[in-house]
């Protein structure tokens, strides 16, 4: 009786937004298979080349590679243990019951109620994830936390993940928006109560993918957000700042520096602050973003360059600009901004939104060159599959942006 197991990559599913794929498993007997997700970490597209059919394994000696594989040997070791303690039984197993054992599908859905399984959740796949950032893991956490006082207000504590409902979900969503005098609660707006219902879905997500529940209860829960204008960092703004005298506040130039690299690159704070001299290479940079893993590529302007240039050799780990937390430089990019007479909030979110207005005004418009410069998703983009975004037309958008900066620090 031949019985065997068997490690995928299930392209099909890859993620359109992260390009990701999820690791399986398919245990095969007498014609008969049962396949089912493994709860790892899934594997970006650029890992693909590595995978050895053969081995069912990584061959490069990455280190989350080396966790992948470790887990994979981990699994098949179990496999066979649970053959051999069942040598007299096989003849009555189903593919379905070993492939449930390993993925210890029985023991928690026998015994982990909601609120366990959201909580494991958060320890087992968000928390050990490397390409989460700090941040991220902490929204993350702050969105369970809601979830489960929910759970708590209402009594669901001990609800099984299959009986919660699309009901609940609506439930969940007024819980949020509502505010309650006597606990102190605040009613949240809708782009917030949006934020914490987006960490909560890929939970259930999950289970759907576990063949633990048959759809996801929050598909189609979303409150609609009021739209609020936030001002934009102006041409005139970002000048004066660029003149606001530093001298006597020396702490602040790195923070100033920070900001204005993520002007003239777009680049999210934690790409940026992450940047090591080994990422420029030939005058551009070429990243996948921490956020999205989707890739970004451009030159650097003469501007940029001028940040680079005046850290190198003095930064530890080789990294382009001086570390610091994005607490921190939000709060330092207030402050400075208040010294240049500017009376709404400066952030480094306020230099991403800079550098698209910079790129427009400076007539970068053909779109999939403005999504490789911003690192935006491309996947349902025509433009994507006939357009190759080459080292001429990136060189070209540099000038022209280049160009434009200039002008408006005159």
């Amino acid at each position: 009786m031949a019985i065997t197991l068997k490690f995928l990559i299930n392209t099909r599913r890859e993620n359109a937004k992260t390009k990701r794929s999820p690791i399986g498993l398919r245990i095969l007997k007498n014609r008969k298979k049962a396949e089912g997700k493994i709860s790892l970490v899934p594997v970006p597209r650029s890992a693909l080349e590595f995978w050895d059919q053969e081995t069912q394994r990584f061959t490069k000696k990455f280190e989350q590679h080396k966790a992948y594989n470790l887990m994979l040997n981990t699994l098949e070791n179990e496999f066979h243990y649970f053959l051999r303690e069942h040598h007299n039984e096989l003849s009555t197993i189903t593919p379905k019951e070993i492939r449930d054992h390993l993925l210890n599908r029985n023991s928690v859905e026998d015994t982990s109620n909601l609120a366990e399984s959201i909580m494991s959740y958060y320890t087992n796949d968000i928390l050990p994830d490397r390409d989460k950032a700090h941040g991220t893991k902490k929204n993350y956490k702050k969105s369970i936390n809601h979830f489960c006082s929910f759970l708590k207000a209402n009594r669901l504590e001990d609800l099984r993940v299959e009986d919660f409902r699309r009901k609940h979900a609506n439930k969940f969503l007024n819980y949020l928006r509502q505010p309650n005098e006597e606990t102190g609660k605040v009613g949240l707006k809708g782009q917030s109560v949006n934020s914490i219902i987006k960490n909560i879905k890929p939970f259930f997500v999950k289970l759907q993918y576990e063949e633990r529940i048959n759809s996801n209860p929050f598909i189609g829960v979303r409150a609609k957000p009021k739209k609020t204008f936030k001002p934009r960092l102006t041409n005139e703004d970002f000048r004066r700042i660029a003149e606001l005298d530093l001298s006597q506040k020396p702490k602040l130039q790195p923070y100033r520096d920070i900001f204005f690299f993520l002007c003239y690159t777009g680049l999210s704070h934690c790409d940026a602050i992450n940047l090591r001299i080994t990422d420029v290479k030939n005058g551009y940079i070429q990243l996948y973003r921490k956020k999205s893993n989707v890739s970004v590529k451009q030159f650097l302007t003469k501007q940029s360059k001028a940040i680079v240039k005046k850290y190198s050799g003095q930064i530890p780990e080789d990294r382009i600009l001086p570390k610091r937390s994005l607490d921190k430089t939000n709060l330092n990019i207030k402050l400075i901004a208040a010294l240049a007479g500017i009376d709404y909030n400066v952030t480094t979110y306020s230099a991403r939104r800079f550098f698209r207005q910079s790129i427009h005004e400076a007539g970068i418009r053909e779109s999939l060159v403005v999504k490789t410069l911003m690192g935006h998703t491309r996947s349902h983009d025509m433009d994507n599959h006939y357009l190759f975004v080459n080292d001429t037309i990136l060189n070209e958008a540099k000038k022209k942006l280049q160009k434009h900066i200039k002008l408006i620090l005159k």
